[in-house]
């Protein structure tokens, strides 16, 4: 199973490293670039989905799965040789339900090891009679029973390409991520909030989890991550407002016509 998005320039590796799966789904979260006709020349399944729901998204995909076991991967990753070889082996063995893979990450071009980058475990691969589907609209997760193992080999994920692509997926992040805070009533953000989540995002990006002793690409990360977090704390302040900012600026507009342009 492959999750994407506009990723024509990513897709073709990822199919090609997994070729060898007796079939291949595709779910597609409304691409507008070639994503859905390069899959469709891998005979891949293709399901095209709109929406923010990636539970959803992954069960839609799950429900054409016909093999008995499932592995999943998204386009920005590559099932290595020694993965490969792993995988297929416990296929045949069946000792676990369900198997956490470690992935490998390469971000701004260089591999990195330090934390939330290593071992960055992942449960991607099921026996499909064990796996019930998955829960929660972002940071979804798998609903399976039976037993968890964990691989000896890991993914090759090519993550953080360049910084257009980081902002923009941090972007589209915030609107998720601030619309579920808005909806369980999240307390109100005030300036002294906004200044106490970009101290403590800093401190565990830069400092807990290292980033700032990795060099400059651990520092980039790190202030790159502190900024996706604080979009969305940003976000939800302004879904707070009341009445709404878009609102506030019609009355400007509304008074400066009424009032002959005087302010």
């Amino acid at each position: 199973m492959v999750i994407a998005k506009d990723e024509e320039k990513m897709i073709i590796p990822c199919l090609e490293s997994i070729k060898w799966a007796d079939e291949i789904v595709v779910c597609d979260n409304g691409s507008i670039d070639k994503t859905v006709e390069i899959a469709k020349k891998y005979s891949a399944i293709v399901i095209e989905y709109k929406g923010n729901d990636f539970a959803e998204l992954r069960n839609k995909a799950l429900q054409k799965i016909t093999g008995d076991w499932l592995l999943c991967v998204d386009a920005d990753e590559r099932v290595l040789k020694p993965l490969k070889e792993e995988v297929l082996a416990q296929a045949t063995k069946g000792e676990y339900a369900a198997m956490a893979i470690s992935r490998r990450n390469i971000i701004f071009g260089e591999e990195v090891r330090y934390s939330p980058f290593w071992p960055d475990w992942v449960i991607r691969l099921f026996k499909t009679s064990e796996l019930k589907g998955w829960r929660g609209k972002i940071h979804e997760q798998p609903d399976f029973t039976g037993k968890l193992g964990y691989t000896k080999n890991s993914l090759l994920h090519l993550t953080h390409r360049d910084l257009d692509s980081i902002v923009k997926k941090s972007l589209e992040w915030s609107k998720i991520d601030s619309k579920l805070r808005y909806e369980t009533d999240h307390p109100k953000i005030s300036s002294w909030r906004l200044l106490r989540i970009l101290i403590t995002e800093t401190f565990n990006q830069g400092i807990k989890r290292q980033g700032f002793l990795s060099g400059t690409v651990g520092t980039v990360d790190s202030l790159l991550q502190t900024f996706s977090l604080l979009l969305s704390y940003i976000r939800l302040w302004e879904y707070q407002q009341n009445p709404k900012i878009s609102v506030k600026y019609e009355e400007i507009d509304n008074e400066l016509l009424k009032n002959n342009f005087s302010f």
